[in-house]
């Protein structure tokens, strides 16, 4: 196709800019506008600028600090509030075309609150940094400063300044003896009734004759009914004794009587330290049970070691002899924890027993026992059977240990007052559970070989009722493994684990100590 006859069309263009064509170069110019405003030279600025003459009286230089405390409380104030987004479109959601939502960490660090904190924060550290650097560099400030306060205490605690107490100086002073007598009681036997325990007399009546501390004194109990087992007891023992007197608390007639009786009889209870209990009931009870009696017993008597012996029992030898001619070798078994025990005997016939007829040396018994007169009495045994073994003492010239320990057995006993463990006062009468934490421990069972003991006849009704029983057996097989495993961390917490200590505690208690995990059961080095 060609292009003749068409007609040629010259581009338009905006006012700003034409095309200008020159001989030597061809391009593109901005006119200038018509309201453009001319820009004046440099001579007619010089005209324009007024003269000014510069004298040091008319310089003022404007202060620095004004300036400087605006630019920094304007940070101040843009630090705790940060500005939001610039751009009008940084506003809307990603979905029209704006900036995604702000993370949490974004928003977090951009609350004023955690602002405030942060700034709080620093000027503290720094304030804080500033006192210690004060005190490091100037330490002779703070010496200063203390010296009124060393001058003032110079005068009241000067060289010669001795100490005083503010109480009577001539009066023995203890917090004890501000405590009533009822709380003293009730913290010493923590599971008996308060009421109880505060009716507690200690040396009710006190003997005349003071004991040699290597002697051994009986502690026993004893109420009104059995005042007179008492009494027959003092005719063959003539050794300290320490009795508990349980007395129901109304019965003031039985109160005056033995005080009466033993007030009348000074030569036969010149070694007896009677301590009251007036209790609730005449018969025994939890409000204060009897083992929490034998602890008193123990605890107020005046020697080194103690015979625990129970009613309606009495020592038939001359257990004195025995004692002083063995005196150094028993000291050492009794300082070193173990027990002395001593069997006990009784008449088949206990309803034609004359006091004649007791045997006082270990002949005349085998000879009443060959007669089928007496037996061995280890209670919750048979006749003649029981850990004591009776054809082992027949025979016996010398001690012997107990090989046949069970933790029913409760001989009577002769041990250290302060060394061996005392009575567990849960229990109602059982002296089993005071011989079973001591052979636990590792202590062992001397039984002597001449001295014994005889059981008087007793009363047909029991102190303890079926119902009692049966809660006390209930209650020791809960103490025994309570024992058990108590001794078993101690020996171990003692490092006595591994010796021949823990031989009576592996032999009695290997089973419970497996059943808790304790993974200590082996055989001794």
């Amino acid at each position: 196709m060609s292009d003749v006859g068409l007609t040629t069309v010259r581009p338009k263009h905006s006012r700003s800019t034409s095309i200008t064509t020159s001989k030597k170069t061809t391009s593109h110019q901005r006119k200038p506008s018509l309201n453009q405003i001319p820009i004046p030279t440099s001579d007619n600025i010089k005209r324009a600028r007024p003269s000014i003459t510069a004298t040091p009286s008319n310089t003022h230089r404007p202060s620095n600090l004004p300036r400087f405390i605006n630019a920094f409380i304007f940070k101040i104030h843009t630090f705790l509030n940060p500005s939001g987004p610039l751009l009008p479109h940084a506003k809307h959601g990603a979905a029209f075309g704006g900036t995604s939502k702000p993370s949490f960490f974004n928003r977090f660090i951009q609350s004023r609150i955690v602002r405030f904190l942060a700034l709080f924060y620093v000027i503290f550290s720094v304030f804080l940094t500033l006192n210690h650097s004060w005190k490091y560099v100037f330490p002779t400030n703070a010496v200063n400063s203390r010296e009124p306060t060393n001058s003032i205490l110079d005068d009241k605690f000067s060289q010669d300044w001795i100490p005083q107490r503010t109480y009577d100086q001539e009066e023995t002073y203890s917090l004890i003896t501000q405590m009533t007598h009822g709380l003293k009681m009730h913290k010493l036997f923590s599971k008996s009734y308060y009421d109880a325990a505060k009716l507690i007399q200690p040396f009710w009546l006190k003997a005349t004759v003071a004991p040699e501390k290597d002697q051994v004194t009986i502690v026993t109990t004893a109420t009104a009914d059995t005042w007179d087992e008492l009494v027959k007891l003092t005719g063959y023992w003539e050794g300290p004794i320490s009795v508990i007197i349980h007395i129901e608390q109304e019965d003031e007639a039985s109160v005056e009587r033995i005080s009466q009786e033993y007030q009348s009889s000074p030569d036969l209870f010149k070694n007896v330290n009677v301590h009251l209990a007036q209790i609730p009931g005449d018969k025994l009870s939890v409000l204060f049970p009897r083992n929490a009696e034998r602890n008193l017993a123990r605890l107020l008597s005046q020697t080194d070691y103690i015979m625990d012996l129970p009613p309606h029992v009495i020592p038939a030898t001359d257990l004195h002899r025995t004692l002083e001619l063995n005196k150094e070798r028993i000291d050492q078994l009794l300082q070193s924890g173990d027990v002395l025990a001593l069997p006990t005997f009784q008449f088949k016939d206990m309803d034609e027993v004359l006091t004649d007829d007791i045997p006082t040396d270990k002949s005349q018994l085998m000879a009443i026992i060959n007669e089928d007169k007496m037996v061995l009495d280890d209670k919750h045994w048979k006749e003649n059977e029981g850990p004591t073994d009776l054809e082992k003492w027949l025979e016996a010239e010398s001690l012997y240990a107990v090989e046949k320990y069970e933790f029913h057995y409760e001989p009577v006993i002769i041990e250290s007052k302060t060394i061996q463990p005392w009575c567990s006062e849960r229990f109602l009468d059982s002296r089993a559970a005071c011989i079973f934490s001591s052979y636990l421990q590792g202590n062992e069972i001397w039984v002597l070989p001449y001295d014994y003991m005889v059981q008087l006849p007793r009363p047909a009704e029991q102190e303890v009722s079926d119902f009692d029983n049966v809660v006390e057996n209930r209650i020791y097989a809960k103490f025994y493994w309570e024992q058990c495993v108590h001794h078993a961390r101690q020996l171990d917490a003692l490092g006595l684990w591994k010796t021949p200590r823990s031989k009576h505690i592996r032999s009695q208690c290997s089973r419970v100590i497996q059943n808790w995990g304790k993974g200590l059961i082996g055989k001794p080095e």
